[in-house]
């Protein structure tokens, strides 16, 4: 808008559409302009009764939206989506007879959808997604012959879902998802040929009866996300798959119902992108993925897969696939950055070729053998998680090669055994190291001391010696230090070094060693992290062995309690509740899950390929 000067015809402006014989304004196209704050009543744009299109998305507009939008007798098109439009809209002004495009999506706009919106003769597309819209939806009034498109998702309506509304001939976009709609889809009155995109998906409260006759009449579907919701019955994957041949993108979870495979060869339309199938009661791998050369993101996770996952599993997406979550496609995949075998019955893994990798997820399986070489070659590695399986065998020298990138590394609760290899001189941004549940033996590491960014250390239930580690104070972002159930012993000895020592601790374990004496006060009188949490305490009941009380210098109270137990006996102080667990905290996990959403975060716009 800055190009425009009042001095020159408005019909050379940017943004600026005339008609060609009359001169009249019949397009404004001012998207992405900039724009800000409301629409006033009074504004020019009142004047401009020849207006056939308007378009004023992807600005920071704000504020009601003024009735006088909606009364051009001429106006055909109405782009007002992705701004910071709220309140009601004024639908009871709508006097535009020829609107066959109204996109308000993207905006803070609530109250009920009018009926007669379903009723329009001339309107082709409707999108009013990512609003707060609400109340039961006026399905019964609708009567619009040419409606192609009908975008309703991530709003507050509900109501139940008509019969005839899955007949529509016209329909090829019904976006459904993220509401609060119930009751059962009529699902035998499946007919809608030129259906492309159906998404039912995070309703909750949706049900009925589902088969592979369901879909038969939906030929030219793309797209069918049904997750989320309390279907029933059982779907056949691979008569599905070769029925739809159009199917590019499909998100089955946690639907309700059951996913089977016959593993029969059905053809499989090779450029499908997208397939989720998480909590669908799988018992083995579908074959019918050997042909997906295309896919992009595969998710299977919680389900019932047992054994090993097959060697053709690398085939699988080639070198397009991105996320994959319960399923290795690893060999010759060069892309893959994320990888989440976790929470399943798997037993082994075959030998891969890991590139680009850089989450890597295999907790709580059955899995055996030695800590895979290979993973040692993943030089992008982040996140490592191999814990609660049933690994064996010492951990190798070669984890040092990925230190210099790792985030965490948690191989808890394996059968691991022999030291802890003296590797972490490079481990800048290590913040998670958890190798608790294990048969590790000998000496805390020495280079740990390098770790400087390091928040959690869980050596927990292991057979480490030595005694207490007291250069760890070093480490000023520790929050989280656990060496429970252990052998180490001795004192615990101050050092002039220790002015400044674990000033960020939160949580010690100590409990079920061999250390003996006093836990001396000038050591953890730096235990700000612990002091703070305390300050606004009450005076909390702590039972010991002593019922005595010290005050140290610092002018704070200290109960005098054993922490532990063991072949000595150590009493100590504790600051308020001193928390004695060998849990992980849920900040550290937290960190890990918001890594793995900006892997998986897509921005959805109008044409829904992918959630």
């Amino acid at each position: 808008m800055m190009s425009w000067n009042t001095s020159t015809d408005c019909c050379n402006w940017d943004g600026v559409s005339c008609d060609d014989s009359t001169g009249e304004v019949i397009g404004l196209e001012l998207s992405c302009g900039m724009l800000q704050g409301t629409i006033h009543p009074d504004s020019s744009l009142f004047n401009l009764t020849h207006l056939i299109s308007l378009d004023l998305s992807g600005n920071n507009l704000n504020g009601a939206l003024p009735s006088w939008l909606f009364t051009s007798p001429s106006l055909e098109t109405l782009h007002l989506e992705n701004n910071m439009f709220s309140g009601n809209v004024p639908f009871d002004s709508f006097t535009s007879p020829s609107l066959t495009y109204l996109d308000l999506s993207f905006n803070s706009l609530n109250g009920t959808l009018p009926s007669w919106l379903f009723s329009s003769p001339s309107l082709k597309y409707l999108y009013l997604g990512n609003n707060m819209f609400s109340g039961n939806v006026p399905f019964d009034s609708f009567t619009s012959p040419s409606l192609t498109y009908l975008d309703l998702s991530f709003n507050s309506l509900n109501g139940t879902l008509p019969s005839w509304l899955f007949s529509s001939p016209s329909l090829k976009y019904l976006y459904l998802g993220y509401n609060m709609f119930s009751g059962n889809v009529p699902f035998e009155s499946f007919a809608l040929p030129s259906l492309q995109l159906l998404d039912l998906s995070n309703n909750n409260q949706l049900g009925g009866q589902i088969d592979v006759q369901t879909f038969r009449q939906l030929t030219n579907l793309t797209a069918l996300y049904l997750s989320f919701n309390n279907f029933s019955g059982e779907l056949e994957l691979d008569t599905l798959l070769s029925s739809l041949t159009n199917l590019e993108f499909l998100d089955l979870s946690y639907s309700g119902f059951s996913v089977t495979t016959k593993n029969a060869y059905h053809y499989v339309n090779p450029g499908f992108w997208l397939l989720k199938l998480a909590s669908c009661k799988l018992k083995v791998f579908p074959d019918s993925f050997r042909t997906m050369k295309r896919l992009y993101h595969l998710d299977l996770s919680s389900n019932e897969i047992h054994g090993q996952i097959p060697h053709w599993a690398g085939e699988i997406g080639f070198n397009e696939l991105s996320y994959l979550n319960l399923s290795p496609n690893l060999i010759g995949v060069y892309e893959l950055s994320y990888l989440n075998l976790s929470y399943n019955f798997i037993t082994g893994l075959p030998q891969f070729q890991w590139y680009g990798l850089e989450h890597l997820y295999l907790q709580s399986n059955l899995i055996q053998g030695t800590f895979p070489l290979s993973i040692c070659n993943m030089s992008h590695l982040r996140y490592l998680d191999m814990s609660n399986n049933r690994f064996g065998g010492v951990i190798p020298e070669c984890v040092g090669s990925m230190m210099s990138t790792l985030f965490k590394i948690d191989l808890g609760n394996n059968n691991f055994h022999g030291t802890i290899p003296n590797v972490f001189n490079e481990c800048r941004d290590l913040k998670g190291l958890l190798l608790n549940g294990n048969q590790l033996e000998g000496e805390v590491p020495h280079s740990l001391s390098k770790c400087q960014s390091l928040k959690v250390l869980d050596l927990g239930n292991n057979n480490l010696n030595g005694s207490f580690p007291k250069w760890l104070g070093g480490l000023s972002e520790l929050q989280v230090l656990v060496l429970r159930s252990n052998n180490f012993h001795g004192p615990i000895e101050t050092s002039t070094a220790t002015e400044h020592a674990f000033s960020s601790l939160q949580v010690l374990d100590l409990f079920h060693n061999c250390f003996v004496g006093k836990l001396p006060g000038i050591f953890f009188q730096n235990f700000k992290a612990m002091q703070n949490m305390c300050e606004h305490l009450s005076s909390p009941d702590v039972y010991g062995d002593g019922d005595e009380e010290e005050v140290d210098e610092s002018g704070i109270t200290w109960k005098v309690v054993t922490l532990g137990y063991g072949c000595g006996t150590l009493v100590g102080l504790v600051m308020g509740y001193l928390m004695l667990s060998t849990r992980k905290v849920k900040w550290f996990n937290a960190i890990a899950d918001a890594a793995e959403s900006l892997v998986l975060k897509k921005k959805r716009r109008h044409i829904y390929i992918g959630k």
